[in-house]
């Protein structure tokens, strides 16, 4: 499968789509999660853009928007793959840390 900016090759999964997500919930120092926050899907493939419970609380104490330049995720945004994403979602969700923002 041909790699473009919308796939990436996982040492895990192989080729898949990417996400963006928080540096936070890549690196997370335990298995402990560190929360999922995401705008609601439109559908089951729609991957949005996510951040653990931290950068939530920055962004809010912050005006409750990211705006680049102005209001950045701390620590940087991370690329996964689409199955790294669910499996930190599936755990945030069984750790009761799931947390879906209204837009």
């Amino acid at each position: 499968m041909p790699m473009d900016d919308d796939f990436c090759d996982c040492a895990e999964h192989g080729p898949q789509p990417i996400t963006f997500v928080c540096s936070h919930i890549v690196d997370r120092a335990s298995p402990e999660t560190a929360g999922f926050v995401s705008f609601p899907a439109e559908d089951g493939d729609d991957l949005r853009d996510a951040w653990c419970e931290a950068c939530e609380a920055y962004l809010q104490e912050n005006g409750g928007e990211w705006v680049e330049g102005a209001v950045e995720v701390p620590g940087g945004i991370r690329i996964i793959c689409a199955e790294c994403y669910r499996r930190r979602e599936a755990d945030a969700r069984l750790a009761g840390r799931r947390i879906v923002r209204q837009e």
